[in-house]
């Protein structure tokens, strides 16, 4: 007669520690406890409820401070092109009836809604490219895209932050949570000003927090050591963001 045994009681706890860790559990544990915010995501999908959280908070803030901060910022740009006599006043008339009107809003909406499940597609590529193809470990791309969506939780305070920061400014220009404050910006700024700050504001406290916890979750459901994930993912992002402060400062409008 063949005996079955039964599983262990660490077994039993295992398992069922795998399939208790709710959304909300893993929200907090993104907060207090990064190490422990992974457990059952290799088996479970839990990347909707962060990506449906921060798009709807990109969208709300957005929502919040287009009349307030958004369109007096897009103003501005427009102002300062009819002096260069690159446009007339009335067409600029004419294009800020169009942002006041319904269409305007949508139309201010959508890349809202879009732009952010893309930012997390791409991040989710790259965090996979550099455990699979760098380090050589296993972690297949759905789970480096819950890594990337429930990393960006860790942004909702600077998110807040930055709203309360543009609704008292009444623009979206010139706010910074890092050092890029420190960059002597002059009126209008120039590239070199542009991209500097850009790229020092990648050492701010959130950003270099949410980097952290990426490292954090790639370490732990591919298996790599932390030190080198800490190496490959930190050359990665710095990587990206020196391609960013090059596109801001190659895209801007000053001198």
């Amino acid at each position: 007669m063949e005996v079955t045994q039964a599983p262990s009681a660490a077994t039993a706890t295992e398992a069922g520690a795998e399939s208790s860790l709710s959304p909300i559990a893993r929200t907090i544990a993104i907060y207090s406890n990064p190490a422990g915010a992974w457990v059952g995501l290799r088996n479970r999908s839990q990347w909707w409820f962060p990506l449906i959280v921060m798009t709807l908070l990109s969208l709300c803030l957005s929502a919040a401070l287009y009349e307030r901060a958004v369109i007096p910022m897009i103003s501005e740009q427009w102002d300062q092109m009819v002096e260069d006599g690159r446009m007339t006043a009335e067409q600029v008339d004419r294009m800020e009836q169009g942002l006041h009107s319904p269409v305007g809003m949508v139309m201010g909406a959508v890349p809202q809604i879009l732009a952010w499940p893309i930012t997390m597609l791409l991040l989710g590529a790259g965090i996979a490219f550099g455990m699979n193809f760098i380090l050589g470990k296993k972690l297949p791309f759905r789970v480096a895209f819950e890594v990337a969506c429930w990393s960006s939780l860790v942004l909702i305070p600077a998110s807040l932050l930055t709203a309360v920061l543009a609704w008292s400014k009444e623009t979206m220009k010139g706010i910074h949570l890092g050092p890029g404050i420190l960059v002597p910006m002059a009126d209008p700024p120039q590239k070199w000003q542009i991209g500097a700050a850009s790229f020092l504001d990648a050492f701010g406290p959130f950003e270099l927090w949410t980097v952290a916890v990426v490292i954090i979750g790639a370490s732990t459901l591919s298996g790599a050591p932390r030190k080198s994930t800490l190496w490959v993912i930190g050359g990665l992002y710095i990587a990206l963001r020196l391609l960013m402060a090059a596109l801001a400062a190659m895209f801007a409008p000053g001198a």
